[in-house]
């Protein structure tokens, strides 16, 4: 069937470069109380770093090491206001928001192999390889699914409408038009989406193949920590709080991890432990989506996901190990498509590189 395709009026202060928005960044007034500036409606923030300028303001907080970047960026018309027009070096810090293209640094490669899946007039689903980013964060913004893929379709629009942790693969779906983000967002967030995936990792003792066993803790995530914080049903009951994460575990099959399979230890993330002897193929259906749930969860049962690097252990940050990714694999997402009311399957044909 030939690929559908449909495109919208794009417009903001500076356009997108390689896939990659501009920074938006709502600058301080200078010599404004900091309390009054803090009680605002939206709170503007309150710390100058010194600065009178826009330019001097950029250049203390993000380059005092090197000037001559921002510098760059005035000479070249690269910073804007809301109407699009150029931003004065000179201009006082009045607090406004600018929008300017922040300096990448040097990314790690990875991986871009991303076929199509699925697509119509308004949503594309692809096939998410590991270690590949859904969206800029942290240390990669332009080695992303979604830089990528806005430059390999020609799409500025394309936005996620769901996302997977960078070390797990499968089916990601992006909306390709405004229109349609928000209701695919909104069936997302309703819930009537559902989702199955496939991990790898040691048996749960006495869940026997075609068993299967409901978890149910309670997970919380704190900004800066890796790791969520998980309580059990009876910690959570005990604490006065209501779980709020849960997720049906099915053991497909228990097998014995074929010898040299894996090197004897990773060459790339010494601390990461390599599994050997007996593993167990898990079919996951979470019911609840809470960051980082099914990772927590077969840990709450004793098995962390093979090739896991924050559960039990948040591991010291080293490259990725290409011999053993996550074994977490996002399979299937079905829904009722919430503009033609079909219901649509999407399977992803990737295999778990320790999956039997």
């Amino acid at each position: 069937m030939p690929r559908r395709v449909s495109r919208h009026e794009f417009v903001q202060p500076l356009p997108q470069r390689n896939g990659i928005d501009p920074v938006a960044l709502l600058l301080p007034l200078a010599g404004e109380d900091a309390a009054s500036a803090a009680a605002a409606q939206p709170p503007r923030p309150t710390e100058t770093f010194g600065a009178r300028t826009v330019f001097e303001y950029l250049v203390n907080r993000f380059y005092p090491h090197d000037p001559a970047i921002i510098a760059a960026r005035f000479e070249a018309h690269e910073v804007k206001d809301a109407t699009g027009a150029d931003v004065a070096p000179t201009a006082p810090l009045a607090g406004q928001k600018i929008w300017y293209y922040r300096e990448l640094g040097n990314e790690r490669k990875v991986p871009f192999d991303m076929p199509v899946l699925y697509e119509d007039e308004w949503v594309l689903a692809i096939d998410k390889p590991h270690f590949l980013p859904t969206t800029p964060n942290g240390s990669f913004v332009a080695h992303t699914a979604l830089a990528q893929l806005r430059v390999r379709e020609n799409n500025p629009d394309l936005i996620p409408i769901h996302r997977l942790d960078r070390p797990t693969a499968g089916v990601v779906l992006f909306a390709k038009t405004k229109d349609a983000r928000a209701p695919f967002q909104l069936m997302f967030q309703n819930r009537r989406v559902e989702k199955s995936y496939e991990a790898v990792a040691a048996a749960v003792p006495e869940l026997e193949p075609g068993a299967s066993v409901q978890v149910n803790t309670r997970i919380d995530k704190t900004h800066g920590q890796l790791q969520v914080r998980q309580l059990s049903q009876e910690e959570a009951s005990a604490q006065g709080l209501e779980t709020n994460a849960r997720s049906i575990v099915t053991c497909l099959k228990i097998f014995d991890l074929p010898a040299g399979i894996l090197p004897e230890r990773s060459t790339q993330n010494p601390a990461l432990p390599l599994p050997s002897g007996r593993m167990t193929h898990y079919k996951l259906d979470p019911i609840t989506g809470k960051t980082h749930q099914l990772r927590a969860h077969l840990w709450a049962l004793g098995a962390p996901i093979a090739g896991d690097v924050l559960y039990p252990y948040a591991l010291p940050i080293a490259d990725d190990e290409p011999a053993l990714p996550l074994q977490l694999l996002a399979r299937t997402v079905t829904f009722t498509h919430p503009i033609t009311g079909e219901d649509i399957t999407i399977t992803s044909h990737r295999k778990l590189a320790l999956a039997p």
